[in-house]
């Protein structure tokens, strides 16, 4: 364990903390078929998941079952998280994102993002929220969904993904604190300082009609 500590006590600038640690061990027993730890996991990601997955299908039963989905997976794929790459909670999150989209393909109710593409079109949510068919202006949404995302790039690593969970993955920021490990208050903090930066930089980008 304190080699773990050592190669992971930084990531993106951020500390990591005792609750990503236990996360890790956890993760670690599931690989070796610890079935409690899984229980742990279930019971300390399950809503933010399960949250995540109703806002990306629309549908409760199917939000559950790819909840549930989710969790079949860090049984069978436990041996590959790699701790020093980032937090247990992000990682899940991101199966729980891609799992999502796929039902929602599967279902084929409507339209997705790739889960290559780092959430970038949704960016254009910040911008601009109307839907519309012409093809000129869906290359101007896909510009300025560009510009977004590289804006995205730009700031610092905890602050970006509050932003991504909030905006892009639909999570509350109660939600958020508990997916992180972060304390409420400076999930808000974040959320509001990275906003203030984010606008900064898009208006410096053009984008001058930025709310």
């Amino acid at each position: 364990m304190d080699t773990l500590r050592v190669c992971c006590i930084r990531r993106g600038g951020a500390v990591l903390t005792g609750e990503d640690f236990d996360d890790a061990e956890l993760v670690a027993r599931v690989a070796n078929e610890d079935e409690s730890a899984l229980g742990q996991l279930y019971d300390r990601y399950q809503r933010a998941i399960y949250s995540l997955c109703l806002r990306v299908v629309h549908d409760p039963p199917a939000a559950e079952e790819v909840t549930q989905e989710v969790f079949v997976r860090l049984w069978r794929s436990a041996a590959s998280f790699e701790p020093g790459r980032g937090r247990v909670s992000t990682w899940l999150l991101r199966i729980a994102h891609n799992l999502a989209l796929n039902e929602v393909r599967r279902r084929q109710s409507r339209p997705v993002i790739a889960p290559d593409a780092d959430w970038e079109l949704e960016g254009a949510r910040l911008v601009d929220t109307q839907q519309d068919n012409d093809p000129e202006v869906a290359v101007w949404l896909r510009e300025r969904a560009q510009v977004i995302h590289q804006a995205l790039e730009q700031l610092p690593t905890p602050q970006r993904q509050a932003i991504e969970l909030a905006f892009f993955g639909g999570l509350s920021q109660a939600e958020i604190a508990t997916a992180l490990g972060d304390p409420l208050g400076t999930v808000k903090s974040r959320i509001r300082v990275g906003m203030q930066r984010l606008r900064a930089l898009l208006l410096a980008a053009g984008l001058d009609d930025v709310n």
